[in-house]
């Protein structure tokens, strides 16, 4: 889902279906399966393995972890399904998508769903995924919503020989995985933080009429992204509570990724004040506007008011005004209106509601 674009899939309940129901959505992403046997020694890659190959892969020793990314191909997945005995809820809410962040405890599994975020490189416009990890012993099955460069940097670690992915269990793999999926965010609310700069530029050089949709957009989109953080800082913070999903040893890696949900918040929270400010500010800055040109508009009135009362009376029909027999009455009215019509200026100007008052 974009957010200034499409709607979400409608997940599985909303579309009246059995719990437990796999909901394939039409534009779903192709498949695509990849398997990570890991030791202390090497590391064994496998794109789009079989059923058998996985079912090889998983009694060997050492730890191993395939990734499903995009879920158009539901009979593959219902395989993997069945070959790990998930239950039918649990493989719906890996697959479903429900925009909700979720932490299950089963049969010495856990199971975490968490929303990840991610910026069109065409046209720099946030969109938002789901990537749902699920932990046994030693294995780890992570599912994503698109086949997004998403876990590239865990690949390339993976690479290094040194590296403690290689070591660890598969909860550090997961805690890996996480922080990838939070530190997503941080290029997401920078764009749109930038968007709100911009329009703020806008809106304070007095081009800011056509920028009220762009503004009322991003708002809404920072209001979505401070719930999405709200929720990823509750499920970070369960994690941290409960030592069945993750181990001492490992919390000190979740403290980092609760800090940088915290500091999302933060971010979320200041650019939408910002956001909020700036409707604000545009309709005052249209108010003082609207108080110049009315203030233009009665000034002229109000000297043009005298002026039009003097006519008044020399364009009454009387036959005996003396003025009127003079050769110079003509210009000696015109000289006493251009001395009230002065007169008028200056006291505008010396009021201050002519110009600057120096």
């Amino acid at each position: 889902m974009e957010l200034f674009g499409r709607p979400a899939h409608r997940s599985a309940m909303e579309s009246g279906q059995a719990p437990g129901t796999l909901y394939i959505a039409p534009d779903a992403f192709d498949t695509r399966i990849r398997l990570w046997h890991i030791d202390d020694n090497e590391v064994t890659h496998i794109d789009e393995p079989d059923i058998e190959t996985i079912e090889q892969m998983r009694d060997r020793p050492g730890r191993f972890w395939i990734d499903i990314a995009g879920f158009a191909d539901d009979a593959r997945i219902r395989a993997i399904g069945e070959l790990f005995d998930l239950h039918p809820m649990v493989l719906a809410d890996l697959v479903n998508i429900d925009r909700m962040t979720k932490v299950n405890a089963l049969d010495q599994q856990a199971l975490i769903i968490i929303q990840a975020l991610h910026l069109s490189s065409e046209e720099q416009r946030p969109g938002l995924g789901q990537m749902g990890l699920l932990l046994g012993d030693n294995w780890l099955l992570s599912f994503r919503e698109r086949p997004d460069p998403l876990i590239d940097p865990v690949l390339t670690r993976l690479e290094r020989p040194t590296s403690r992915l290689r070591s660890e269990s598969v909860d550090y793999l997961a805690c890996a995985l996480l922080n990838l999926a939070v530190d997503a965010s941080f290029p997401v609310v920078e764009a749109l933080a930038d968007q709100v700069d911009e329009a703020e530029e806008s809106v304070m050089t007095g081009r800011g009429q056509g920028m009220l949709g762009n503004i009322h957009r991003q708002r809404r989109a920072l209001i979505t992204l401070g719930r999405i953080f709200w929720r990823q800082r509750d499920l970070m913070a369960r994690l941290l509570r409960d030592e069945e999903f993750f181990r001492r040893e490992t919390h000190i890696y979740l403290r980092d990724v609760y800090d940088c949900t915290v500091q999302l918040m933060d971010m979320v929270e200041t650019t939408r004040e910002l956001a909020a400010s700036l409707v604000e500010i545009h309709l005052s800055i249209s108010a003082n506007r609207t108080n110049e040109v009315m203030k233009t508009l009665t000034i002229m009135a109000s000297i043009f008011i005298p002026l039009t009362f003097i006519v008044g009376i020399y364009g009454m029909n009387f036959e005996y005004m003396p003025e009127l027999a003079q050769p110079w009455g003509y210009f000696a009215v015109l000289g006493f209106m251009a001395i009230v019509a002065g007169v008028l200026l200056l006291w505008f100007r010396r009021r201050g509601w002519l110009g600057n008052q120096s």
